[in-house]
């Protein structure tokens, strides 16, 4: 008898194991293989034996040369059809500029403006964003490119090598690390999400504040979206479709097609562009295909049969990506998630996924919009209102949200994350203050109670709002049972 208690106990023990292994591999830092930058870098209390009359910084340095140009891409005053502003062009009417480019990233020591630079590369260059763009600390697009104009792939601060970058200014995000955390922190959930890497900028010597280095979201190496090549003489294609305003889309876009493509694009004020394959490899047969297949998708989405084994939406999509990419942004409520630089991707004979991006205005940093930590934000964003319609989606993102909860989601890993970003950061957060120290001293959000006046508070205040939200979600993720149950589908579901 006694045998049997011992066996029963030891059943029971590794039972616990098995249910806490999860949450203690998570917050032990062991990552799946994404790598964190301010747990594996340089960090700010190493020293250095230099004078200290030049900029001295532990973090990544990431030197712009215009040769004396105005980088273009500023909103002017005029209006397109869309009634977008038309953005400022180079002398030689080109929406870009070529400029040099050098990166000073030592491991062994702290990184200085004449230092030997660990990259060179010419590069072309413009101002990106939307509402980003009228901001004194610009974000930028880069192209690594060769003397004669080819496309020039490197390796950047430790991540895998390609031509295309962006360089965003955290500015309206005082606290500087709501992109930085959220894209690692849902590359530890998602198959894929963009890595990213803090730097400081100079500007033709000018000191431009704290950093970050992104990937953008396009086919390549190792940790980029691994999409098949094409298949030769065939309209079969790896692709990636970005929605987003107009005039931020690319050239070729595939709008006015269908009708259910329509529906999505006119409802959420977006149009839908190509991204991959590039405007060398795309055919005009690949890209019907693809709206071919976005077509089905979607009238499959928005049939009385959307939740059928046969015919139902769970045949175009993965699933588990789609909850994740949901809760992510619900979580958060990242305002733009769903309506304005959203990413769909589809690898040759497998199923769509969705990647985030884009976190400056999530955690109640819209500048016009309060965001309380209280209610659903994303349940009737772009394909979301149909999906919640169906039992088994919701059941299955209610029990991931629970697996979050007491992993990534967690009041303790995100306070641990939090925490030891900002430390690492360390005197870099007192340049970036002193160099924008009236923006930061000013109120930008509405209504004025909202904002904050230094990093430390902007920190603060991200931490509380998450551990709000957290407690909210906690107590009402049930709610999204309304959005399946009968009553409200029953023009689908009779």
């Amino acid at each position: 008898m006694k045998r049997y208690k011992q066996w029963g106990l030891l059943i029971c023990v590794l039972m616990v194991v098995g249910l806490l292994l999860p949450r203690w591999t998570v917050l032990s830092g062991q990552d799946n293989g994404r790598i964190h930058q301010h747990r594996v870098a340089r960090q700010p209390d190493a020293g250095c034996s230099c004078d200290g009359r030049a900029l001295c910084t532990h973090l990544p340095l990431v030197l712009v040369d215009t040769g004396g140009k105005s980088i273009p891409g500023k909103n002017t005053e005029q209006f397109d059809f869309y009634g977008e502003r038309i953005h400022t062009l180079a002398d030689d009417g080109r929406s870009v500029i070529n400029a040099r480019l050098s990166i000073v990233d030592h491991p062994d020591g702290n990184n200085h403006p004449g230092d030997p630079p660990t990259v060179t590369t010419l590069s072309e260059c413009r101002l990106r964003g939307h509402s980003s763009r009228a901001f004194e600390k610009a974000s930028y697009q880069l192209s690594f490119i060769e003397e004669n104009g080819d496309q020039r792939p490197l390796e950047v601060m430790g991540m895998s090598p390609h031509h295309q970058w962006v360089l965003n200014g955290p500015y309206l995000d005082k606290s500087l690390i709501r992109n930085y955390i959220w894209y690692n922190i849902s590359g530890e959930i998602m198959d894929y999400a963009p890595n990213v890497r803090f730097c400081e900028l100079l500007v033709n010597g000018e000191y431009r504040g704290v950093y970050l280095m992104v990937e953008t979201i396009t086919n390549g190496q190792d940790c980029r979206l691994h999409l098949r090549e094409t298949i030769k003489d065939t309209v079969a294609t790896s692709y990636l479709v970005r929605m987003d305003r107009p005039t931020e889309s690319g050239d070729t876009r595939t709008g006015n097609i269908d009708t259910y493509l329509e529906r999505t694009m006119i409802a959420t004020n977006m149009d839908m562009s190509i991204e991959y394959p590039g405007r060398g490899s795309l055919t005009k047969k690949m890209a019907a295909e693809v709206s071919r297949e976005l077509s089905a998708f979607e009238r499959a989405l928005y049939s009385y049969d959307y939740d059928s084994e046969k015919y139902g939406y769970q045949n175009w999509i993965d699933t588990s990506s789609f909850i994740d990419y949901y809760l992510i942004n619900e979580f958060c409520k990242n305002e733009d998630a769903g309506r304005y630089s959203t990413y769909l991707y589809k690898n040759l004979q497998e199923k769509y996924r969705l990647c985030v991006w884009d976190f400056n205005n999530a955690c109640n940093n819209f500048p016009t919009d309060v965001t309380p930590p209280e209610g659903l934000e994303k349940t009737q964003n772009l394909w979301f209102s149909m999906l919640l319609r169906d039992e088994e989606f919701v059941r299955r993102t209610m029990d991931r949200y629970q697996e979050l909860r007491q992993s990534y989601f967690s009041d303790e890993y995100l306070n641990q994350y939090i925490d030891e970003t900002v430390k690492y950061l360390g005197p870099a957060i007192q340049r970036n203050t002193d160099r924008w120290s009236a923006y930061i001293e000013g109120d930008q959000l509405l209504p004025a109670e909202r904002n904050v006046h230094s990093q430390g508070e902007a920190v603060e205040q991200l931490k509380d709002w998450l551990r709000q939200r957290g407690e909210w979600m906690d107590e009402n993720i049930h709610i999204l049972q309304r959005y399946c149950h009968p009553s409200w589908n029953r023009a689908y579901n009779y």
